[in-house]
């Protein structure tokens, strides 16, 4: 395995680790120690800009019913720990960089670079993630706001995401309408001020400084070919998602395990290949389809818009039953 960087740098914010992706974790005898040093993600509440709670979305049904795995609110450097200290010794070479394929002699490569990927554009050819319209902050700080569950503010063409990943700590994001190159904003209460709710009036005045707070731009990204001669792409970089249901790593990791799978139980390195993309499209497709459409509809900007939004979250909460089986369809993972 070879990686660009010099070291395991840990740095990053949070992520939400759903179901599907701890399932995978499971089946690898790695949940458990990413569990340790996590928020379990028993339940998600959905707020409007005011803080008046529109809808909470419970899993722990689908948990107790072994439909689900439990779902953990984690820090990325925390997960990346997990995952190196699980390899053999020597798996990782670090400070490789490739100036091209032709220099690697391999029976397959597998293309796991994200959505900058050297491995797509020399394999595949050159293809632009589109821009969404919208762009995100991203920091870990103390939890001044004092949330015990992932809590989400749906603003006008804006939304507030607090995820507890520890005791104390806080995993914060945000998403903002924006042209794509216009400089981030640094001042948080004034840029976020249609947020009046006192939890998060708590959290402006806390945070640290402008230089610990990732902004980047919210992209899409989808290659038709996936396969190449010997050559393979898995997660963002051949199907790089909105962040609106949390299913990046979800994603990556379920085309880890299949990859995994088919090339363990396929004679033919060209039929696991072959199985891996036919398995994987439809799921994928899917779960990029309702991310999108997820982000859209919490991006709204219009009054009108934005209040039959609330009204449309708050009625589809009353129905638990509904509830509950578009969640265990959308975050089973069964291979």
């Amino acid at each position: 395995m070879l990686e660009r960087a010099p070291q395991l740098n840990p740095v990053g914010a949070g992520i939400i680790m759903n179901p599907n992706a701890m399932a995978v974790l499971e089946r690898n005898g790695l949940a458990d120690q990413v569990r340790r040093d996590s928020w379990p993600y028993l339940t998600r509440e959905t707020h409007d800009r005011h803080g008046r709670l529109l809808a909470m979305r419970d899993y722990r049904p689908l948990y107790d019913a072994g439909k689900l795995a439990q779902g953990a609110l984690v820090h990325r450097a925390h997960l990346l720990d997990v995952l190196y200290r699980s390899l053999p010794p020597g798996t990782v070479r670090f400070g490789v960089s490739l100036k091209n394929l032709q220099s690697v002699e391999a029976d397959l490569v597998i293309g796991a670079d994200g959505i900058h990927s050297q491995i797509r554009r020399e394999v595949f050819g050159s293809f632009n993630p589109k821009y969404m319209g919208y762009r995100s902050h991203r920091l870990i700080m103390e939890n001044v706001a004092g949330v015990r569950c992932f809590t989400e503010y749906l603003g006008r063409g804006q939304r507030i995401g607090l995820v507890p990943i520890g005791e104390k700590r806080l995993y914060v994001w945000t998403t903002f309408n924006s042209p794509r190159d216009t400089p981030s904003p640094l001042d948080f209460r004034s840029f976020f001020r249609q947020f009046t709710d006192a939890g998060l009036q708590r959290l402006f005045a806390a945070l640290p400084p402008p230089a610990s707070i990732i902004t980047t731009e919210i992209e899409e990204l989808w290659l038709e070919d996936w396969v190449h001669e010997n050559s393979v792409l898995v997660g963002d970089a051949v199907h790089a998602m909105t962040p609106n249901i949390g299913q990046g790593a979800g994603m990556a990791m379920e085309d880890a395990a299949v990859l995994a799978e088919e090339l363990a139980s396929s004679a033919k390195i060209a039929d696991a290949l072959a199985n891996y993309v036919r398995r994987r499209r439809p799921r994928v497709e899917t779960v990029m389809r309702i991310s999108r459409e997820v982000g859209h509809d919490g991006q709204r900007s219009g009054a009108l818009a934005c209040w039959l939004r609330n009204r449309r979250v708050m009625r589809e909460a009353r129905d638990a039953g509904k509830a509950q089986a578009e969640l265990e369809r959308l975050l089973a993972f069964t291979g």
